[in-house]
């Protein structure tokens, strides 16, 4: 029984060892993922449970946060199809102010709503395959194991998100 528990902690350790550096970008993707912080927050925390019960299956400790990151958008596609309803980010707009907004932040925030609003009419796939490449610096490579799909199609799907990105962007003005 001692053993086990030996083996258990040691075990235990070695993921949050792994975890720990990764976790900040785990955070983002299941935001990215969820669009909604508090949503976010209950899709990681499943995932985190998921990944601990299956971290026996993981081989290679350099591909854990590939390994993470499709466990979170594994754990966040279940959540969708049990039925789980996803409640809609607030608008910004709808945010209590305190202060007058700064001219520079309010055009950053412009900004970013509308690359927002954008990406939140890809498809999940073109979504998922640019922010794991832009935004998290994933290579071509580790996006493909992510997503499940190889090479060419990983590259066609990230040629044709920018593609509808920049028009979206262009019509949005």
């Amino acid at each position: 029984m001692a053993l086990q528990q030996d083996l258990t902690s040691a075990r235990n350790e070695r993921f949050k060892a792994l975890l720990n550096p990764v976790y900040a970008d785990c955070e983002r993707w299941a935001y990215s993922l969820a669009q909604d912080r508090v949503d976010a927050e209950d899709v990681l925390s499943e995932s985190i449970l998921a990944a601990l019960r299956g971290f026996h299956q993981l081989k290679d400790d350099s591909a854990f946060k590939q390994w993470m990151f499709r466990v979170i958008r594994n754990t966040f596609r279940q959540s969708l199809r049990s039925g789980r309803r996803w409640p809609e980010a607030m608008d910004p707009a709808e945010l209590p102010t305190g202060a007058e907004r700064d001219t520079d932040w309010a055009e950053r925030e412009d900004r970013s709503r509308t690359v927002r609003e954008a990406l939140a009419r890809l498809s999940p796939e073109q979504r998922e395959a640019l922010v794991l490449f832009h935004v998290h610096g994933l290579s071509v490579q580790e996006v493909c194991e992510v997503l499940g799909k190889k090479g060419n199609a990983v590259r066609v799907l990230l040629h044709r998100a920018r593609q509808r990105l920049k028009e979206l962007m262009q019509d949005d003005g």
